[in-house]
């Protein structure tokens, strides 16, 4: 019985294989637009690690940060047809199309794989050093308005954490000064260094800093309107709690040039959503606040295309469109 039960299952495992080999390339070059070791590298490893294993093919990470992400994304816009080589980024492609910094269209340009949707109900977090004594939002707010604009708010030019700010900013009715710094792990750096006074990052990266007391975390976004809180850091507080409509959802996005088939992008789909889905790979993506479920197929061009409308009227808003 044993033997026949272990046959079974590898038996089991064969068939997966074949059955997302048929429309798979054999190798696929994973261009990521994130340095490694940061949130967005842990989850596309991630989720490579499990396809690896289990689909039949061999996924290459290659971190791209090159011009902000641009090179990563027009090397696969301009790619063979094949789906070998693929981009894995989130919702900052779309902010750097709607201010200007990448002038071809996500939903428009590209053909959508996967559309992985957050289920982490906590989005980043705003932190503070922890030298400024600042503990609580009405702290920030005061000391933002005694700065008059000047308070120091470490962004990464045209990304996600540079349109949060102008939402917070909005929300809070404070006036701040942004300062490029680069990525997370560099915001986190130039925050305990001194060169920015607060910063939004993600709650995975920022929790051995809090932990460190080297920060303090003040608040942090939701992903929608119902509000939660960041389950990395279940005790810091939501801006929508505490009275503020801060609301931001990172969606995850795997994209093929607009030539690859239909068979070989429905082939990358279903392997993405068979990686989100296992509860191994599940629970590493959660603990690291990158949860995600991933959208049918047929529903992720018109999510891309949702959030793209909806990003460019925010950009525009804020004065940040181009």
């Amino acid at each position: 019985m044993k033997k026949m039960l272990v046959c079974l299952v590898a038996m089991m495992l064969v068939l997966s294989s074949v059955a997302f080999a048929a429309g798979l390339p054999k190798k696929i070059e994973v261009q990521l637009p994130a340095s490694a070791g940061g949130g967005t590298d842990v989850a596309g490893r991630q989720l490579a690690e499990y396809i690896n294993k289990n689909c039949g093919t061999n996924l290459t990470i290659k971190n791209n940060t090159d011009g902000g992400g641009v090179v990563a994304y027009e090397t696969i816009r301009t790619a063979k047809k094949d789906g070998s080589k693929i981009l894995f980024f989130h919702s900052t492609m779309i902010i750097k199309y709607a201010t200007g910094i990448y002038n071809h269209s996500p939903a428009d340009e590209f053909k959508v794989a996967a559309v992985g949707l957050p289920t982490e109900k906590g989005g980043y977090v705003l932190v503070v050093p922890k030298t400024s004594n600042v503990t609580n939002l009405d702290e920030f707010i005061a000391l933002a308005k005694e700065k008059n604009g000047e308070l120091r708010m470490g962004v990464e030019t045209g990304g996600s954490s540079h349109i949060m700010c102008g939402i917070m900013s909005q929300q809070l009715g404070v006036a701040l000064r942004y300062v490029e710094s680069g990525p997370d792990t560099e915001k986190l750096t130039n925050l305990v260094g001194g060169s920015i006074d607060a910063a939004l990052v993600n709650a995975n990266q920022a929790k051995q800093y809090i932990e460190g007391e080297k920060v303090n975390a003040i608040a942090c976004f939701s992903s929608t309107a119902e509000g939660g809180r960041n389950s990395v850091i279940p005790d810091v507080p939501s801006f929508k709690e505490l009275g503020y409509d801060c609301i931001f959802g990172t969606y995850f996005y795997v994209l093929l040039p607009t030539t690859a088939s239909d068979e070989v992008a429905q082939a990358i789909h279903d392997a993405y959503a068979a990686a989100a889905s296992d509860p191994e790979t599940s629970e590493i993506l959660g603990k690291a606040g990158f949860g995600m479920t991933i959208a049918p197929f047929e529903e992720g061009a018109s999510l891309i295309k949702g959030q793209q409308d909806s990003l460019v009227a925010v950009c525009t808003e804020l004065g940040l469109a181009k």
